[in-house]
């Protein structure tokens, strides 16, 4: 992600960078949030990165869209015996013939 840090830099002032981990395991989710100081560099910064190759990996530069609001998940109850500790088992059987 330096180097990815590095070309974004080059391209505009860029006043916020946060690349997106994953918390189990510390790595990054593959995607990152970047913050230009005007619209004409953050839209320089799409222009010459979209769907170009970095360190073996293709860029994909799009705008950042407003998170959707999701409904609250449905409340487990504490009898059901498939959740536990809250992870859920899967009541699928299958067999082989």
């Amino acid at each position: 992600m330096r180097s990815l840090s590095r070309h974004l830099l080059l391209l505009g002032e860029s006043l916020k960078a946060k690349v997106i981990m994953d918390r189990p395991t510390g790595r990054s989710k593959g995607f990152a949030f970047v913050t230009y100081e005007t619209i004409e560099e953050a839209e320089k910064a799409k222009e010459e990165m979209n769907a170009k190759f970095l360190d073996g990996w293709v860029i994909f530069v799009d705008p950042a869209k407003p998170r959707e609001s999701r409904p609250p998940p449905p409340p487990q109850s504490p009898a059901d015996p498939s959740s536990v500790l809250g992870f859920t088992t899967n009541k699928t059987v299958g067999w082989s013939g």
